[in-house]
């Protein structure tokens, strides 16, 4: 039972952060699911706490593109967050969040409506980073409306926050700026923010921000019409998208956490079972006392033959039943029947008809790596494998 009000301090909760942070900077995010979890099963773990614990474990998802696990916890996190004393600020921060996902997933009229609900000085009470992160959306969606100057100011402010309180994030903002130097035909410039993002990205060994430099630089090369560049560098960027292969990482969490799973509910299992022991052991030993000999125990060993055999049967089954389950699941999927964005469906549409990703990106104005990120999204909740199955 968790109760309102927080055990950790405001510097424990920054200690949490800075620890699953560098266990994630260092690709252990197992450990990290590991750690959180242990704070989420305390049911002496107050509700702002888990809370807390949920908020990192969905940004931990959210790193390797696992949206809608990183979507699960964020709802987690609410629902534990609302019960504590810090209700008021809960609601911001998870608001925020989700603005944050629906941007990187490129949802920008969801981005749109949800901005209208978030004003500065909601950050008052949350961490510089985020308010960096915030700033940077505000310079996207300023580029958006072709307002490329002001979009400027947005992403230097960020720079300035980033590079005093969390400078490994400063190719976040060094990515954007290449977009918008390339609207302005400022190409020389749009070159040196890559320079400056790569470099740094590298200094602090964040893998995710040098694939998102290549990735970012590539359509540069592909927009202005450097061919030879552009296919250049997407080999560099195909090669550590292969490296960092963010689905096994992502699939290795889900084996933890039911790991995690299966070893609490060997835990209550083997209390269950230590309470039935006892009383079995207390009804054998009133047995015993009434009936004696030979009577007792073939009375006893036909019983307990029958169960088996009835346990047996039922057992086959069950086990019948779900493999018949399982068998009518997979050849019943239907795309509807998900929670699939519109993109997700445009795409699954363009793959019935034939199209191969780069026809999808072309006909969607999207990149080839942007279809591929969101095959894999649609691959994960049809729980199918190839587009084939589509």
């Amino acid at each position: 039972m968790h109760n309102d009000t927080g055990f950790a301090t405001d510097k424990e909760h920054e200690k949490l952060k800075q620890e699953i942070e560098v266990l994630n900077d260092n690709h252990q995010y197992e450990l990290s699911i590991r750690k959180l979890e242990e704070i989420i099963t305390n049911p002496n773990t107050s509700n702002y706490d888990l809370y807390n614990a949920y908020i990192q474990k969905y940004l931990t998802y959210k790193r390797l593109f696992n949206y809608i696990e990183a979507l699960n916890n964020l709802d987690l996190a609410l629902k534990a967050g609302i019960k504590s004393d810090k209700k008021e600020s809960v609601i911001k921060r998870v608001r925020i969040e989700r603005m944050f996902v629906h941007f990187d997933l490129l949802e920008f009229d969801k981005v749109a409506a949800l901005l209208k609900l978030i004003s500065r000085e909601d950050f008052n009470t949350i961490n510089k980073e985020t308010e960096a992160f915030y700033l940077s959306v505000l310079g996207t969606m300023s580029n958006r409306a072709k307002e490329y100057y002001l979009a400027l100011q947005y992403l230097d402010e960020a720079l300035i926050i980033l590079k005093e309180h969390a400078p490994k994030h400063l190719p976040l903002i060094y990515r954007k700026k290449i977009e918008i130097y390339r609207h302005l035909n400022q190409y020389d410039k749009a070159i040196e923010n890559f320079e400056k993002g790569l470099a740094c990205a590298r200094e602090h060994k964040m893998d995710i921000y040098i694939i998102a430099m290549y990735n970012d630089v590539a359509i540069f090369y592909s927009e202005i019409g450097d061919v030879e560049s552009a296919l250049r560098t997407e080999q560099i960027l195909n090669r550590l998208i292969t490296d960092y292969d963010v689905t096994n990482r992502s699939g290795k969490l889900h084996m933890v956490e039911r790991e995690l799973l299966k070893n609490e509910n060997k835990g209550k299992e083997k209390q269950n079972s230590k309470i039935k022991f006892i009383i079995i052991g207390f009804c054998i030993l009133i047995i015993i006392v009434t009936f004696i000999g030979y009577y007792f125990y073939k009375l006893n060993n036909t019983g307990r033959t029958k169960s088996i055999n009835e346990h047996l049967y039922l057992q086959n089954d069950v086990e019948n039943s779900i493999q018949n389950m399982d068998e009518w699941n997979l050849h019943n999927v239907n795309s509807s029947d998900y929670n699939l964005t519109d993109r997700q469906l445009e795409i699954i549409k363009l793959v019935k008809e034939g199209k191969t990703n780069k026809e999808i990106g072309t006909a969607l104005f999207i990149s080839e790596n942007t279809v591929k990120y969101h095959l894999k999204v649609i691959y994960k909740t049809l729980n199918v494998i190839k587009r084939s199955d589509l």
